[in-house]
């Protein structure tokens, strides 16, 4: 499962030190996720994909929970996105080629 989630500040709250929030969310997320930050413009993103048969429904209810934290409670999910692998290209079935004739052949008007 291949899940981006959005996070944004609560408006009002202090500012504090973005930075390491996203980096304190990654540690409080379960460590056999693989995780991917980035940060940016009061969002913070994290991509998060998961081998087992977690579902998106799991991973949404794991990062409101995360985010209950004290140390992290300024920041809310604002969306919690299925990511679909890219479709594995199948390449065309080849056209068929006319056979080249044989130097000695000769037209069949001929």
């Amino acid at each position: 499962m291949l899940v981006v989630l959005t996070m944004r500040r609560i408006i009002g709250h202090p500012s504090g030190d973005s930075p390491v929030d996203g980096r304190r969310m990654l540690a409080l997320l379960p460590r056999h996720w693989r995780k991917d930050l980035r940060e940016g413009g009061g969002h913070i993103a994290i991509r998060i994909d998961t081998d087992d048969n977690t579902t998106t429904a799991q991973i949404r209810a794991q990062v409101v929970a995360t985010l209950t934290n004290p140390e992290i409670s300024r920041w809310r999910l604002v969306s919690c996105e299925t990511v679909t692998p890219p479709r594995v290209h199948q390449p065309a079935r080849p056209t068929p080629v006319p056979t080249a004739r044989h130097i000695h052949q000769r037209s069949e008007w001929n």
